[in-house]
């Protein structure tokens, strides 16, 4: 065996040893100095490319909000509110916008663990308005109260025919049999549905454009 043999294990070592403290170093070097890896860094970069079509529109509203009059902000939000509805919706505006009012009631069980077998925001406003998916009211009407278009109301005594027939209508029945247990009835709490101010401004100004 020759010297230079002898030599080969130490210089292989050494060389691993140089490589191993080049990366610690390079690492170190970054956090010093602020550098994430360049993994994170891949993943910010993706990340803010992913954020910029939402940062763009953000700073666009910012600059129309800075200049807008009244009449745009006014006009803006309405095109957004009717923008997000469905045509059955629409007819519910509509109804209640020639009717004035409509009956609301809410089926709640008497155990509180049953609180998924009631039913919210049951309303004849579906049938009077002549929408398509008369099952899908309760949701319209969520929707609508959630948007600020329309408003509940306290029940009122001088209809009580009109609450009759809601608590005849074969999904309030079901909803009532299934939040009842034993002697214990499903509880029925009426109330009323209208437009909002928001609403009733839409309605009108709708009016107003066809000349109805």
């Amino acid at each position: 065996m020759t010297a230079v043999d002898d030599l080969r294990p130490l210089v292989g070592t050494s060389v691993a040893l140089l490589r191993a403290t080049a990366r610690l170093a390079e690492g170190g070097g970054r956090r010093l100095l602020g550098v994430p890896a360049s993994g994170t860094a891949v993943t910010l970069v993706r990340r803010e490319s992913n954020l910029a079509p939402a940062l763009e529109r953000l700073g666009t509203l910012l600059e129309r909000g800075a200049l807008q009059s009244s009449g745009d902000a006014e006009s803006a939000l309405f095109e957004d509110l009717v923008g997000r509805l469905v045509p059955d919706e629409a007819r519910i505006i509509a109804a209640l916008g020639s009717r004035g009012w409509s009956p609301l009631v809410h089926i709640e069980p008497r155990r509180p663990d049953d609180v998924h077998l009631g039913l919210r925001n049951a309303s004849l406003i579906g049938r009077q308005g002549g929408v398509t998916l008369v099952r899908r009211t309760p949701l319209y009407v969520t929707r609508l109260v959630a948007a600020g278009l329309l408003a509940v109301t306290p029940a009122r005594d001088d209809h009580p025919e009109d609450y009759e027939i809601l608590l005849a209508d074969p999904d309030v029945l079901d909803a009532i049999r299934a939040a009842s247990r034993g002697p214990l009835g499903a509880r029925v709490h009426r109330q009323g549905l209208a437009l909002s101010d928001l609403g009733a401004q839409l309605w009108a100004a709708h009016r107003a454009e066809t000349g109805e």
